[in-house]
C-alpha cells in the first residue's frame, strides 16, 4: 500500500505525509511543529514514528517548522548535500543524510529517488516514491519541466502537481513587475497551463489520482485550476483519473494509491 495525505500547500506553508503502513515519511515541513503534530494525529500517525523529513528547498514555506519539529522528535532530515548550511541553521543537531539527483534511497518498503527542479533556491528537489508496485510523483516549486522528469514520472499512479498561477489572474493582480517575472520565469512557478502541458507528456491511462498544489489564493483559485486540468484531462480520455486540489490550511483527506 503507498498513499498520501497533504496537511498544507501554498506559499503559507506546505507538508505532506507519505505512508507505506510500515514507514511514514514527510515532504518538506513548511507549517508550525504543533500544525505538523495535528496533522499525522489526524492521520493516524504519531509525530515520532516518522523516519524522515524530504526537503524539496530552504525556502520558509517549505521548511518553517522544520527546527522544532526534529528537535521534538529526533526526526532525520534527508535533502540536497547544496543544502547542508541552511539545515543545519534551521534544525541545530539534527541528523541529515544528503541526497544525489537520480540516487534512489530506501525506507524499509518505501524507495525515493530525487530528481532536480527549477527553482530560486539552492537545490530544489522533486521526488518519486515507489513501493508495492505503484509510483506517485511529487513536483512542486517548478518554473518548467526539466529533460528527465517526464521519463522518470512516466507511469506514475498518482501525481502531486504544482498549479500556481492563472497568467491572466497573475498579470491583472497588481503585484510588482519584478515579482510576476519572478513568478513567470524558468525559476519560478508552474502555471495552470504548465501543469496541463506536462499532465499531455505524462499522462496515461493508469494516472489514479492527480493533485494540484501550491494553488495560489490571490492569482488563482481551486476551480480555475481544476477546470483547465480537467479540459486537459477528458482531451486525454482519462475519465478515470480523480482530480484533486490541494488546501491552504485544510488537509486532504489519505488518497490511497
Amino acid at each position: 500500500m503507498l498513499r498520501f495525505s497533504v496537511l498544507a500547500s501554498s506559499s503559507q506553508g506546505n507538508a505532506t505525509v507519505v505512508s507505506t503502513g510500515r514507514v511514514s515519511v514527510l515532504v518538506d515541513a513548511g507549517i508550525s511543529c504543533l500544525r505538523l503534530r495535528k496533522g499525522l494525529e489526524e492521520c493516524g500517525i504519531p509525530p515520532q514514528q516518522v523516519s524522515g523529513i524530504f526537503i524539496t528547498h530552504e525556502h520558509t514555506d517549505h521548511t518553517c517548522g522544520l527546527g522544532q519539529f526534529c528537535k521534538k522528535y529526533g526526526t532525520r532530515i534527508y535533502c540536497s548535500r547544496y543544502l547542508a548550511y541552511d539545515m543545519r541553521a534551521a534544525a541545530p543537531g539534527a541528523a541529515c543524510t544528503y541526497l544525489e539527483p537520480g540516487a534512489a534511497v530506501e525506507l524499509e518498503d518505501l524507495r525515493i529517488t530525487p530528481f532536480s527542479v527549477s527553482h530560486d533556491a539552492a537545490d530544489p528537489l522533486g521526488y518519486l516514491f515507489e513501493s508495492g508496485g505503484v509510483k506517485l510523483g511529487y513536483v512542486t516549486d517548478t518554473g518548467r519541466i526539466m529533460r528527465e522528469m517526464p521519463e522518470l514520472l512516466a507511469g506514475a499512479d498518482a501525481l502531486y502537481l504544482e498549479s500556481n498561477y492563472d497568467e491572466e489572474m497573475l498579470q491583472n493582480s497588481g503585484r510588482p513587475k519584478r515579482l510576476i517575472e519572478r513568478i513567470t520565469c524558468a525559476t519560478g512557478h508552474l502555471s495552470n497551463v504548465q501543469a496541463c502541458e506536462f499532465v499531455r507528456t505524462v499522462g496515461h491511462a493508469g494516472l489514479r489520482h492527480l493533485v494540484l498544489a501550491h494553488i495560489s489564493p490571490e492569482c488563482n483559485t481551486p476551480q480555475i485550476a481544476a477546470a483547465a486540468m480537467q479540459g486537459t484531462l477528458q482531451e486525454l480520455g482519462l475519465a478515470a483519473t480523480q482530480l484533486h486540489c490541494a488546501a491552504r490550511a485544510n488537509r486532504l483527506p489519505w488518497i490511497e494509491i
